[in-house]
């Protein structure tokens, strides 16, 4: 019985050591991993994702200023631009005070916005929206300086003086307009404001000049994109147009074109500039009681938009003028 008590506890022994040991796990690791869990579960991190950038459509082999060229019709997003949205200039205190001049209107205080809009420009030199509001300043400051380049009944306001003030300023505006709207081509105020930089500078080589070079065709293209948009500004695109058959010379110019597109303004918004515009053209067909009517009408008329404004005064003195020329003319035709 002995013997056999004996073998049964090595078959024990023996069986006990065949089998592998059970793994110990380190009281300090099970420690660790526990407050890391506890770490992740009651202080998540939020991750914010980076700002994204505005589009970079590739047009004629070209990239917007903010872009840099990845492959024949691919542009990516400059680094720069970036970091400066990141570094966003929507609280800086210039451009605040700017913005509120430029809502107050006249010379004086689009020529104060155009100065801290430059300081503003310098800061944050990729950000599209201040080269938006410069550019919009700028057009301002041109557009009552020298009366938008409105049409007259003789002649045109492309003096040398004018094209001075459009060549100095407008050069300087058409660049920041163009990458304002090549960012957002959607927006319909990049476009107006691209469209009045390109005109002003434009108009500082001369009415001719622009009217016989591929200068006149980009005029048009814009002119005709706002088409798009009549009820912006009292039908501008119709304007445009309609000024630029009216003082194109042979064979390029064409008054009875530029009466229709006048008509269409006059349609979509009888405005003071819509009305004047519409005498000028009469009046240089030779319809005088057409002029009159209009001229008669603009000076009842209010004006259309605040860029139409910036000129109000400008209008009501030649629509009373046009009045005058117009009875003098059909007087002396009886």
């Amino acid at each position: 019985a002995g013997e056999g008590e004996r073998g049964r506890a090595r078959s024990l022994l023996t069986d006990g050591m065949s089998k592998p040991p059970v793994p110990v796990v380190s009281l300090t690791y099970l420690c660790m991993l526990t407050v890391l869990i506890a770490m992740a579960t009651l202080s998540p991190q939020s991750v914010e994702p980076p700002p994204p950038s505005p589009p970079c459509p590739a047009r004629a082999f070209t990239c917007p200023s903010h872009c840099e060229r990845r492959g024949l019709w691919h542009c990516k997003p400059l680094a720069a631009h970036r970091a400066a949205v990141v570094a966003s200039s929507a609280d800086d205190a210039e451009r605040s005070r700017a913005a509120g001049l430029m809502r107050k209107r006249g010379l004086a205080n689009f020529k104060e916005a155009v100065k801290l809009l430059r300081n503003v420009h310098a800061r944050f030199p990729d950000d599209v929206e201040v080269k938006l509001e410069l550019a919009d300043a700028l057009n301002g400051v041109m557009r009552v300086e020298t009366n938008a380049n409105s049409l007259v009944i003789e002649g045109t306001l492309d003096t040398p003086a004018n094209k001075k003030i459009w060549r100095t300023l407008g050069d300087e505006a058409l660049p920041l307009a163009k990458a304002a709207h090549q960012a957002d081509p959607s927006s319909i105020r990049a476009l107006a404001v691209y469209a009045d930089a390109y005109m002003f500078s434009s108009s500082a080589k001369g009415i001719v000049q622009q009217a016989v070079t591929g200068a006149s065709v980009e005029y048009k293209r814009i002119a005709n994109a706002l088409l798009d948009y009549p009820t912006h500004d009292s039908c501008v695109g119709c304007c445009f147009l309609g000024g630029f058959y009216a003082v194109a010379p042979w064979p390029v110019g064409n008054k009875d074109a530029a009466a229709k597109y006048f008509e269409q303004a006059v349609s979509q918004k009888a405005s003071r500039r819509n009305l004047y515009y519409s005498g000028v053209v009469e009046y240089q067909r030779g319809h005088y009681a057409e002029a009159r009517d209009f001229f008669s009408r603009a000076i009842r008329a209010p004006v259309g938009s605040e860029t139409e404004g910036d000129i109000g005064a400008f209008l009501m003195e030649r629509s009373r003028e046009g009045l005058s020329l117009s009875q003098a003319a059909l007087t002396k035709h009886k």
